[in-house]
């Protein structure tokens, strides 16, 4: 191999080398921001649960309805989702 093969292969391993770094770099922040996801789904999930484990212990159907619209509400706030929407029902 002449030096100037070696100094190509060299050259070519340095960027093979730096697209590996920056697609290390791409996934950290993916894993980053699937943790944050699922974090987010976690408290959720968590407030769901105990959201109904409370409507179980309601003896009244009303106030079970009235509790579950309660933890629907809060799920939805949590997740900014249907803010400023109509849900396209009446009352």
């Amino acid at each position: 191999m002449t030096i100037n093969e070696i100094i190509e292969e060299n050259r070519e391993l340095e960027l093979q080398y730096h697209k590996a770094l920056n697609t290390i770099a791409a996934l950290e922040r993916k894993i980053a921001k699937l943790k944050r996801e699922n974090e987010k789904l976690r408290r959720q999930r968590d407030i769901l649960l105990r959201g109904m484990q409370i409507a179980l212990q309601i003896s009244s159907k009303e106030k079970q309805d009235l509790h579950l619209k309660m933890i629907i509400e809060r799920i939805k706030q949590e997740t900014g989702e249907f803010k400023g929407e109509s849900n396209g029902r009446s009352g």
